[in-house]
């Protein structure tokens, strides 16, 4: 049985990286997210690290890595089409050493000829599983010289179109109509991009801008949120330029950023953060408080509680205590005693899909089933913990209506001790305010859209407490 895990050494990455072996370390990677379940972002990370170490870009690794995953539905549905074989059915080798030739054929503006990427395959295959290497070459043949046509996906029904299984597109579809669903589907195919989120209190956009320009890196500013920029093109490794080490800046979509912003932390107020790894939001919370006000992140995990420590760190700020607890048992924090409690919860992560595509992969109706029972029971707790005249806030990073309106309406129905607010006053002003997003504004919530506000899908709701 192949397993890549055995192939990814760091003595393995860094033979492939120097010798400009980029496909078939790409393979690799990819045979460890389709095969073996690993984090595409986790992966590509370390890999990455090494690349720079040994002074290596891996600018075309990463395109055909994310490329692959993005389209891998699409893929498959065509090669099953053209060929009259289910490549599900093919060793994890073969139909991992095909996708990543069918997105180059299929998807890739590189321009190298189908000859070249059908004959890099195959060697591929020869190295990995001797025995199919025919096989594979005659598949990829067959496909390349098959109608263009055939191989066009925007003729197909919408699930091929934007690359989305039946089940995932049906939930879009479901939540916001066909129309919408397959403009936010198609917005989903391309790559988010990168965001930063910096401290005015800091350092100013134009400093900023001009000191992330010495570094090579190009940045405008945010579509809405006024501590955001934008990174043009790819920038890996923004974790090691000096702005990120010395605290001037974080990492964080502006869909994110805006949660807290709804949140409207004050001066001395007393936060709970339920789900607050990797830390971007309690360590924004306390940005925009001055650092004079109380947090309390939790999470479950101890690797990720690390992560927000690591940030607390390097920002330099002093109001967030960290504490690992289960979110769904909140018995030990005291009843009616916080002014905000966030809820950034476990979810189906639809609205991520542009920067994690393996979520298009891995997740299932019967996962976010279980999912929203989670969410659920998080909710139930952390209620219980806002005081009388506190804000609860519940945002997910999906798309799904019924993990975002549908969970807060179902809370809402059975906590009369809660009421929505509106939540225009908290939005900035550059976010555009159609009438259907004034409409749900003003029933407390509002849903961020990869297509139309060009950040992660993003859901964030506020109810507050009268009694």
């Amino acid at each position: 049985m192949f397993d890549a895990k055995k192939h990814l050494s760091r003595d393995k990455i860094e033979y492939l990286i120097k010798n400009r072996c980029e496909r078939e370390l790409c393979f690799l990677l990819l045979a460890d997210v389709i095969g073996s379940g690993s984090y595409s972002n986790l992966v590509l990370k370390k890999t990455d690290r090494i690349a720079r170490q040994n002074g290596f870009s891996l600018n075309f690794v990463r395109a055909m890595f994310y490329g692959t995953l993005t389209y891998q539905y699409s893929i498959d549905q065509l090669f099953n089409m053209i060929t009259r074989k289910k490549i599900e059915e093919l060793d994890i080798v073969s139909s991992v050493a095909i996708r990543q030739a069918l997105w180059q054929m299929l998807f890739s503006d590189s321009g190298i000829p189908d000859y070249a990427v059908v004959s890099t395959a195959v060697d591929i295959v020869k190295e990995y599983n001797p025995k199919a290497s025919g096989l594979v070459n005659v598949l990829l043949r067959k496909i390349s010289s098959a109608d263009e046509e055939q191989k066009d996906i925007d003729r197909y029904n919408p699930n091929i179109r934007t690359s989305l299984k039946p089940e995932l597109f049906g939930i879009l579809k479901k939540s916001y109509g066909q129309e919408k669903a397959l403009s936010i589907g198609k917005a989903l195919l391309s790559p988010s991009m990168t965001t930063l989120r910096f401290d005015p209190d800091k350092i100013s956009a134009n400093d900023l801008i001009e000191e992330l320009a010495e570094e090579g890196i190009e940045a405008k500013p945010g579509h809405f949120m006024p501590c955001a920029l934008v990174i043009k093109g790819n920038s890996p490794g923004i974790e090691n330029i000096p702005a990120y080490k010395n605290g001037l800046i974080s990492v964080q979509n502006e869909a994110a950023q805006l949660a807290s912003y709804v949140a409207a932390p004050h001066k001395g107020d007393k936060v709970l953060d339920v789900c607050s790894a990797p830390g971007g939001k309690s360590c924004h919370m306390a940005e925009i408080a001055s650092d004079d006000l109380t947090i309390e992140a939790l999470d479950l995990n101890a690797s990720r509680l690390e992560l927000v420590k690591q940030n607390i760190e390097r920002l330099g700020l002093r109001s967030i205590e960290t504490k690992s607890a289960d979110s769904r048992d909140l018995s030990s924090f005291e009843d009616s005693s916080y002014d905000v409690v966030l809820c950034d919860l476990p979810c189906s992560g639809l609205g991520l899909i542009g920067r994690k595509p393996d979520i298009r992969i891995n997740m299932t109706y019967e996962k976010i089933l279980e999912i929203k029972e989670i969410q659920r029971q998080i909710l139930e707790e952390a209620s219980s913990k806002v005081r009388c005249g506190g804000a609860l806030i519940y945002c997910t990073c999906t798309l799904n209506s019924d993990e975002n309106e549908g969970q807060m309406m179902r809370f809402l129905a059975d906590h009369d001790e809660y009421r929505a607010v509106d939540i225009t006053p908290y939005l900035p002003g550059k976010l555009s305010k159609d009438p259907d997003r004034i409409l749900s504004c003003g029933k407390g919530y509002v849903t961020l859209f990869p297509d139309t506000d060009n950040v992660d899908g993003f859901f964030i709701s506020r109810m507050e407490r009268i009694r």
